[in-house]
């Protein structure tokens, strides 16, 4: 099947919102929301985003089956078998069908520990059932607020909207089920359905945002995620459906592809940002022609994973973002997904940086294995 995705509306005047209330990510944190599959770039930005491979992960298997744990093995090795094939040294398995037990100290602290939190596939309820109104959902929102990831694939993803489909225990073809509606609410506002592709999903999202207007709609293909900070997000790997209560070129919903963004509040589609050539000279002394101090930032970046994506080098990591001009002031300790490669080693770690808008940087750069100075973006 040939999907034809709608790229940008704009409006003179404006733009329309949506009906109800705003959808919005972490302030601080990021969100990963797979829709199966799992592809290497999910399992790179996750790693970077925790704060790289010694980083402390909480894996949580609940969404299967006892059965299903069993054959995968996870009862018996704990997750550290998965943790070997994303690059993770340090993982917890944490699993219970009982919410005094999801209360623990022994789960809390696990959590509180933990930077990145990766929740596995299968049935949305058993998610659900074990863990709403526990300490789990509670920490979990806790380690977004600290500037943490949660990393979900399949059902994993769905139980971070506000709104659960395919919750009835009964079957997964049934999109809504009272008493199975409720989500984790990482991203407000919001149903997350998932396998769009491969399960023939495309129209299965719209009778729920018909009866729930307020929800925007997020179909995500297998092998495609989105990434989620704040107001926006970026799409990898594949497309994802939007459902936001409108016609679309004669269809209740449109596509966005790789490389494009979405703004949570304005609803505008947007390309990743491009770097830009900038001066030397410029770079060089944060300074135009004419004195303006063009980079009155400065970036320190403290852990860096760079992996190649479909246009190119890009890193996430962590950094520190201080004044340029006042060596006292205290720096802000962020969370950076960059569109170039950046490092971390002492003595190439420091790019001076700008805003250019909320929650977005432009450092200026040299290209990997070259002289050329350019000027990148960072989110964060």
């Amino acid at each position: 099947m040939i999907r034809l995705g709608v790229l940008v509306f704009v409006f003179l005047g404006g733009f329309l919102p949506l009906a109800g209330a705003q959808t919005a990510g972490p302030e601080k944190g990021w969100l990963i929301i797979d829709g199966g599959g799992v592809p290497d770039e999910v399992k790179k930005r996750f790693v970077a985003l925790a704060g790289g491979p010694d980083a402390n992960i909480v894996f949580i298997p609940t969404a299967l089956s006892d059965e299903e744990m069993t054959a995968q093995g996870f009862f018996r090795g704990q997750g550290k078998g998965l943790a070997g094939s994303w690059g993770i040294n340090h993982i917890t398995m944490l699993h219970t069908r009982d919410k005094a037990r999801a209360n623990s100290e022994y789960f809390i602290d696990a959590l509180r520990k933990a930077s990145g939190v990766l929740i596995w596939g299968g049935r949305q309820w058993r998610l659900a059932d074990a863990y709403l109104d526990t300490a789990v959902e509670r920490e979990i929102k806790e380690l977004l607020a600290r500037g943490g990831v949660v990393c979900g694939t399949s059902a994993g993803a769905t139980i971070q909207g506000s709104f659960l489909v395919r919750g009835d225990p009964k079957g997964n073809e049934i999109m809504m089920s009272p008493g199975h509606e409720r989500g984790f609410g990482l991203l407000s506002n919001s149903a997350i359905d998932q396998h769009v592709n491969t399960r023939g999903r495309e129209h299965d999202l719209v009778t729920v945002i018909e009866k729930h207007p307020e929800l925007l709609g997020l179909g995500i293909d297998e092998g495609a995620a989105i990434v989620v900070h704040g107001d926006s997000f970026e799409v990898i790997g594949g497309q994802v459906a939007i459902y936001d209560g409108k016609v679309h070129d004669g269809a209740p919903y449109y596509f966005l592809s790789p490389k494009q963004t979405l703004n949570l509040k304005t609803h505008v589609v947007e390309h990743v940002a491009e770097s830009h050539p900038v001066s030397t000279s410029s770079v060089a002394t944060g300074k135009t022609q004419d004195g303006k101090n063009i980079y009155p930032l400065i970036l320190t970046v403290t852990s860096a994973q760079r992996y190649t994506g479909q246009w190119g080098t890009k890193t996430s990591g962590a950094g520190l973002l201080s004044p340029k001009d006042d060596p006292n002031a205290a720096p802000e300790h962020i969370i950076i997904e960059c569109d170039t490669g950046v490092f971390s080693r002492a003595g190439n770690n420091v790019y001076p940086a700008r805003i250019s808008k909320p929650h977005q940087l432009k450092i200026a750069a040299r290209e990997i294995g070259s002289d050329k100075v350019h000027e990148a973006t960072c989110k964060f």
